[in-house]
């Protein structure tokens, strides 16, 4: 280390132990004079005080008579007067001092639920990384040890070592397919951190950890932070790096000071202090990539050799652990570069001259430790739903999952719904765990929180726990509504109970009365979003579009009480409905989610030639196999769909075997068994369940009546048709038509849809059957037979003119509707 003086410059150096322990006596002080639980003396110490340019901690403090407190104007609350308030330190950071926050809601859908067997195979695919980096290494040393041989050598020296070349090739080709079996395992996709508040002396802080993990595990999860961050930021129509080193920073982001225990090769435990990045995650890791670090270096440790001062010998072994360290190096470079008169315009001092200090508000009390992260993860989500920064669809739905998960807990209704809805009164609302539960359901835990809600006969399970958070899902995003009183007058208030006003401030949809395909699709799209998170492989969530109606979101979708072993016993037994159920609200999830997908959106990207399967829209690929079970198509029997059905729940963990990637299956026989060599992929779904010609047909089925439901919250008219003794006024007979004009209009397109494709078979079948005539040279058919064709060709023709006549009059008179 360099003992000469540090030049000065416009890049600071970290702030001095005594002035560390200054601020950490402000914090606490005014904490305490605010009703907050403040940071721990560590987090100061190891990720605040370093990343504080000196004269920075001054300025935010002052002193008193009893004590140093932070300055009125140095820091203000945030959400004062709510259990979720936070205290911000406004001061300036040190460039390069923070990191990236995986757990930010925009890249949610690329991670994972932190599951037991997710995290297994993340500890499975960093251990097959590091031998995919050794054997690159031995390679590179055996093609070193062959291009150094003489040409003088002796021929078996040149034998040996051109085997060598070859055995570290093989064995990295190896290692390499070993590695893509590790990625297709967890979908490309990585679990996503768990953080808890800090526990200091059993009481709770304002500053979050993780879970201690291996510092190989702590380098993948950031770096493919910073992966699917920088996939986000190309969405950009600008550069940022550029903005940041032509502009700098300007706006102030918040950060929040969180601990990272790792332990080493050697077995050593030590705990990482850093700031993180809640907003402005993007311009995080931009300001890092202008002062040339990588996010994950700055964590576990930056090589010596990266940041080595003049004077000083390299070591390739020597890493820099300590914040203040890395950072006091990272100074003293660049103000050394910046005082050169004869620097480079375009060197690391001048691009980094702008954000050398940037604006920060960092987390330094909370009123309510415990709920920090579900606090920080809300003021993201708003930045990103509210305001102008880019969103993709599945991140934005996740976004709005998210709000709905904590408008249910504000308004103090998520157990009562979970405990009455899904665990079907088996539990007392009061017995639930509702932060941890909903902590689970938004993917910040694992789902083992959701065990108590589990049916009676599921065990806990990956497949049963996915299973029960579908089940919430489903009732969260269409809660049920009760049904309109008997004497309710038609323009009376329509009482919608306690949820259904939870979504719709949540979603920011119209009143109950009104009834949209928008907001239909705007739901569905929510619940593709959230199912699609506990899959490995996700699908396109334009894959259930049509498998939820107007009727859902009205009336609710009202979960079935009896566990998935109930379930499949009940078909093994020939109950039609429990298939039904089965099918559309337990297995579209995973036809829709699978490594090759069952039901997909059947959009026009889905026209080229290595398509599989038949264009068709999910909810007629959805009534196929629903209808299949009553009126099976040929070659399926009951034991093939019991069969299909069960490994289409378990897909997800099944292991796959040889010639199969995990989660897929073999397509099953008429027995029920495994049809080796034949692959359950689109094609062969659309081949066993072909296209029917009409869509789904539902029952109407009568909302349950809620004793508790809250009055005069909507109003709207009736949709529902009274006992037939009483007459039907028009306006009821009105409202009643027009909810069900969405789903009849839906089933005559798909109709139409399916007439035109049985044409274009039919066209396709007659131009073959000429070709073969030619090409055989044969006589043409008899003319009476010919005659009789064009005869009967003509009626179809006369059919389709008459369709067209009556859209014609549908179009128009749907003017007046």
């Amino acid at each position: 280390m360099s003992t000469r003086k540090a030049p000065d410059g416009p890049f600071p150096y970290p702030t001095t132990s005594e002035w560390a322990e200054h601020l950490y006596e402000a914090i606490t002080n005014t904490c305490a004079a605010e009703g907050f639980a403040p940071v721990p003396r560590q987090a100061v110490f190891e990720a605040l005080a370093p990343a504080l340019g000196q004269g920075e901690a001054k300025r935010v403090t002052e002193r008193r008579r009893d004590g140093r407190v932070l300055r009125a104007t140095a820091y203000h609350v945030e959400q004062r007067g709510t259990d979720e308030a936070l205290l911000l330190l406004n001061v300036a950071l040190h460039g390069a001092a923070t990191l990236p926050w995986a757990n930010n809601d925009r890249t949610r859908s690329e991670w994972l639920h932190p599951s037991p067997d997710n995290l297994v195979r993340m500890e499975e695919l960093v251990d097959q990384q590091r031998a995919v980096a050794e054997w690159t290494m031995a390679r590179e040393r055996a093609k070193g040890a062959q291009r150094a041989l003489a040409p003088t050598a002796p021929r078996a020296e040149k034998d040996a070592a051109v085997a060598a070349v070859k055995n570290a090739e093989d064995e990295l080709a190896r290692a390499q397919r070993e590695l893509r079996v590790r990625e297709q395992a967890l979908g490309g996709r990585r679990p996503l951190p768990v953080v808890r508040a800090v526990v200091e002396d059993g009481m709770p802080a304002a500053a979050l950890t993780t879970e201690e993990v291996r510092a190989e595990v702590a380098v993948e999860v950031q770096r493919y932070a910073v992966e699917v961050l920088q996939q986000r930021a190309r969405l950009r129509s600008y550069d940022l790096v550029e903005s940041l080193v032509q502009e700098g920073q300007r706006e102030s982001t918040v950060v929040v000071l969180q601990r990272t225990p790792v332990v080493g090769r050697d077995g050593s435990r030590r705990f990482i202090w850093r700031g993180r990045q809640v907003t402005g995650n993007n311009r995080g890791d931009a300001r890092l990539q202008v002062h040339g670090l990588v996010a994950h270096q700055l964590l576990t440790g930056v090589p010596q050799y990266l940041l080595r001062l003049e004077g000083e010998e390299e070591n390739r072994r020597l890493v820099l652990l300590g914040l203040g360290e890395i950072l006091r190096r990272i100074s003293i470079l660049l103000n050394a570069e910046y005082a050169d008169p004869d620097r480079d315009p375009e060197g690391c001092a001048e691009r980094a001259l702008r954000t050398a200090q940037v604006p920060a508000r960092v987390v330094v009390g909370a009123r309510t430790p415990k709920r920090l992260e579900e606090s920080l993860r809300q003021l993201n989500v708003h930045d990103h739903l509210r305001g102008q920064l880019n969103y993709g669809d599945m991140d934005r739905s996740l976004g709005l999952w998210s709000t709905l998960v904590k408008a249910y807990q504000a308004k103090g209704v998520l157990g009562e719904l979970l405990a009455k809805e899904v665990a079907q009164s088996r539990v007392r609302a009061g017995d639930l765990d509702e932060d941890a539960i909903a902590d689970a359901l938004v993917g910040a835990r694992a789902l083992d929180e959701l065990a108590v809600l589990l049916p009676p006969g599921d065990e806990m399970s990956p497949l049963t726990l996915r299973d029960v958070a579908v089940r919430c899902a489903t009732v969260m995003v269409f809660p049920p509504v009760p049904p309109r009183p008997e004497n309710l007058a038609p323009r009376a208030h329509m009482r919608t109970g306690r949820y259904w006003p939870v979504v719709r401030m949540a979603l920011q949809e119209a009143s109950w009365a009104q009834s949209s395909t928008a907001r239909t699709e705007r739901r569905t799209d929510v619940w593709a979003a959230v199912v699609a998170q506990h899959f490995a492989h996700r699908g396109n969530p334009l894959a259930a579009r049509g498998l939820f109606t107007a009727r859902d979101v009205k009336h609710g979708a009202q979960p079935d009480a009896r566990s998935l072993a109930s379930l499949l016993t009940a078909c093994r037994q020939g109950d039609a409905e429990a298939w039904e159920v089965l099918v559309r609200r337990h297995l579209v999830p995973g036809l829709i989610n699978a490594p090759k997908p069952f039901v997909t959106a059947g959009q026009g990207s889905e026209k080229s030639a290595d398509r599989k399967g038949v264009r068709r829209t999910p909810a007629n690929a959805v009534q196929a196999l629903v209808n299949a079970y009553t009126a099976p198509p040929e070659g399926v029997t009951r034991e093939l769909l019991i069969a299909f059905a069960e490994a289409v729940l378990r897909a997800p963990e099944s292991a796959g075997g040889a010639d199969l990637v995990p989660g897929t299956f073999w397509a099953p026989d008429e027995h029920g068994k495994p049809r080796e060599g034949v692959l359950a992929d689109k094609e062969w779904f659309d081949t066993a369940f072909p296209k029917v010609a009409s869509s789904r047909k539902r029952k109407t089925v009568e909302p349950l009546v809620d004793d508790s439901a809250d009055e005069g919250e909507e109003s709207g008219t009736s949709a529902v048709e009274l006992e037939e003794e009483i007459p039907e006024d028009a306006l009821t007979r009105m409202t009643r038509l027009r909810s069900d004009l969405t789903s009849v209009v839906d089933s005559s397109k798909d109709s139409v849809a399916t007439a035109a494709e049985q044409l274009r078979a039919l066209l396709a079948h007659i131009e073959d059957a000429v070709q073969a005539r030619e090409e055989a040279g044969a006589q043409k058919a008899h003319a009476d037979a010919r005659i009789l064709y064009a005869e009967e060709l003509g009626e179809i023709k006369k059919q389709g003119v008459e369709i067209a006549q009556l859209l014609d009059a549908a179009a128009l008179a749907v003017m007046s509707l």
